[in-house]
């Protein structure tokens, strides 16, 4: 494999099938998914010995755990015995052994070893506990974010993986002390390349969004290659988000040259503002089904601070008044306004990535120009792709 240069000229790689088909769908899954290194959870979810997170990494169920040394181990969530799932999305305690709520056998914390199962010299007479560990992923930490690769030894370990962002390319914030929204799903019908390129797109931001984000506009924005990475740089925050009635994070420096989206190859990612930190996954679903896995953390308002009046709303940090019966998902059929409405650049992503996606299937949609000043991230994304998922099968 080869990491792709930083191209100077934007076209377009791909084939228009590729963002339908289920035949690439599947070699996906098989030359780039399950190799990838994907965004699972975060230290504080896992903080103490024992503390697990149950996710889901595309395919494949997946447990992150704190071992007793303090550092983290990824198994597969699946039994050895039978292949249940362990646990439930979702997070817990496990400190006294990963335990399967089928059979009972139960696997020790810091390596996945099989500890012991019920009636054994009964029911399995000779066998050696030692050959039956859960399978092992890998883990990797980046600031407060914690990857997940299905794989027990990964073709690119993580430090390769994530390249020099840590040192180049670093979010202002840190998530002490700030406190977790309500995490969303939105539900879409497109495929998931449709929306990271979306994600990249820095030509559409003062068009699509000018009533959210508004802009910036694509001379006030530019992008860097960090590996297999791509990062958004912004030139100065919008003067909305200084007057808006949320929170300013404290300690953001958000003005001047500075990062703003981290999208993270192939399909997690970073949203960063002076007023939230986001982070996400896009999980692919089906050939023209995936859904974004949202979740997003917001400084607390000092006590003695005075509300601002509350002006319009910006993007993640007001989707809730859309939201139907409690739910914590959100697809364009259930929203009560046109998703132009909605007054969340989220959801108008959402909506324009639907739109796309019908018009690949007509016989006259062929990509036309594309903008050598905005949209040379998609070229840079889709040669990474290619360099895993090659267009004639190996």
């Amino acid at each position: 494999m080869t990491v792709p240069p930083k191209p100077n000229k934007a076209r377009q790689l791909l084939p228009k099938q590729c963002y339908y088909s289920s035949t690439w769908f599947e070699r996906e899954h098989r030359e780039l998914f399950s190799r990838s290194w994907t965004f699972a959870c975060t230290a504080q979810d896992v903080l103490h010995v024992g503390d697990y997170k149950a996710v889901q990494i595309n395919r494949y169920p997946m447990i992150v755990v704190r071992t007793r040394d303090g550092s983290l181990r990824a198994y597969h969530n699946t039994c050895r015995h039978r292949g249940t799932q362990i646990f439930e999305e979702g997070a817990g305690n496990c400190r006294h052994g990963i335990v399967c709520p089928y059979h009972a056998w139960t696997y020790n914390i810091d390596d996945g070893s099989l500890r012991g199962l019920p009636k054994k010299d009964l029911c399995f007479a000779g066998m050696n506990l030692a050959d039956w560990p859960l399978h092992s992923g890998s883990v990797g930490t980046i600031g407060d974010l914690v990857f997940v690769n299905p794989m027990a030894q990964p073709d690119e370990d993580f430090d390769t993986w994530i390249g020099s962002m840590p040192r180049t390319h670093m979010w202002p914030h840190s998530l002490e002390g700030l406190s977790e929204k309500r995490p969303i799903r939105y539900d879409i019908h497109c495929n998931w390349k449709v929306f990271c390129e979306n994600a990249m797109d820095g030509y559409h931001l003062s068009y699509l969004h000018d009533k959210t984000l508004m802009g910036p506009d694509v001379e006030d924005q530019d992008w860097d290659a960090v590996h297999r990475h791509w990062v958004s740089i912004g030139f100065g925050e919008n003067p909305s988000r200084e007057n808006s009635h949320y929170a300013t994070i404290p300690g953001t420096a958000m003005s001047g040259r500075r990062p703003v989206v981290w999208q993270f190859f192939p399909n997690s990612g970073v949203l960063a503002t002076s007023i939230f930190f986001s982070a996400y996954v896009i999980v692919p679903v089906g050939p023209e089904r995936c859904y974004l896995e949202l979740r997003t953390w917001m400084a607390p308002r000092p006590k003695d601070e005075k509300p601002k009046e509350e002006g319009r709303r910006s993007g993640t940090s007001g989707h809730g008044h859309i939201m139907k019966d409690g739910r914590r998902y959100i697809s364009i059929d259930e929203l009560g306004c046109h998703a132009m409405e909605a007054l969340d650049f989220q959801i108008e992503d959402m909506w324009v990535v639907e739109q796309q996606q019908k018009a690949l299937h007509s016989p006259m949609m062929k990509t036309g120009e594309l903008a050598d000043y905005g949209e040379t991230s998609l070229t840079f994304f889709q040669a990474n792709i290619l360099d895993m998922v090659p267009l004639e099968a190996p």
